[in-house]
């Protein structure tokens, strides 16, 4: 696949920031042939709603923070799933990471490769680049810590990520946006491409998308081209290895 230049060049020139989606841990867990929900199974497992976030609400009305957590950790938790390959590529090539993944494969590749890194969470401030230490920023927060976690639409209302205006405006104003590991027909997309641009006041710029897999409708093509988005059907591992063979072709 040939990625588009700018995308080479900023992740050449150090200036590209990878946000990578849950569709990574289902390619991880589809490895080591696990299983993992995508959103409409998770929604059905938790009681059947339509959409992964109303489910988690209406379970925790029924039986509480704590218990509903426990079962949406036991869904998507991948505490059983090794690090995979594109988690590799990933913290050997980009200096800040984000991720809409509530898990701890990025922290577990990171530790298994020797590399020293930082987590942080939704709200919190984003650092500058440091080339001594990886930054995993979990913008759904993470399992470890349960306080953190953005589940349900009175979470993202708690925790709003347009309080980092000013912090995401100087990260997209000098990084490229690297979506990587989300399918643009799946509510996790909209939303984190949501939160984006309600941080920066507006359309995203320079900002192009690695699909996971699967065929795309022509509503969504259209919808996130329009938007200004360039679309790949491609699985985080294949993307990735594109990038770094196009990276190294001088």
């Amino acid at each position: 696949m040939n990625l588009p230049v700018e995308v080479v060049e900023a992740t050449r020139n150090q200036k590209c920031s990878v946000i990578i989606g849950s569709r990574a841990t289902l390619e991880a867990a589809l490895e080591q042939d696990r299983r993992y929900p995508d959103e409409r199974a998770i929604a059905k497992a938790l009681g059947g709603k339509i959409l992964p976030r109303d489910a988690c609400a209406a379970l925790e009305a029924k039986v509480g923070r704590a218990a509903m957590v426990r079962q949406v950790q036991a869904l998507i938790g991948a505490a059983d799933v090794p690090p995979y390959a594109a988690h590799k590529l990933a913290l050997s090539r980009f200096s800040r990471l984000f991720t809409s993944a509530m898990d701890d494969l990025l922290e577990r590749t990171a530790q298994d490769m020797g590399l020293a890194y930082e987590v942080r969470y939704r709200g919190e401030p984003i650092p500058e680049p440091d080339p001594a230490k990886k930054l995993i920023y979990k913008l759904r927060g993470g399992f470890e810590r349960p306080e953190t976690l953005v589940l349900t639409e009175a979470d993202f209302k708690a925790k709003p990520f347009g309080d980092l205006a000013k912090d995401v405006r100087k990260l997209l104003r000098r990084d490229i946006a690297f979506f990587l590991g989300y399918r643009p027909d799946e509510q996790e997309f909209d939303h984190i491409f949501e939160d984006f641009s309600d941080a920066f006041g507006g359309e995203l710029p320079r900002c192009h998308l690695a699909v996971a897999q699967g065929k795309i409708s022509d509503y969504h093509w259209q919808k996130w081209v329009w938007r200004g988005l360039l679309l790949f059907t491609a699985d985080p591992l294949e993307a990735l290895t594109s990038l770094e063979e196009q990276v190294n072709a001088r």
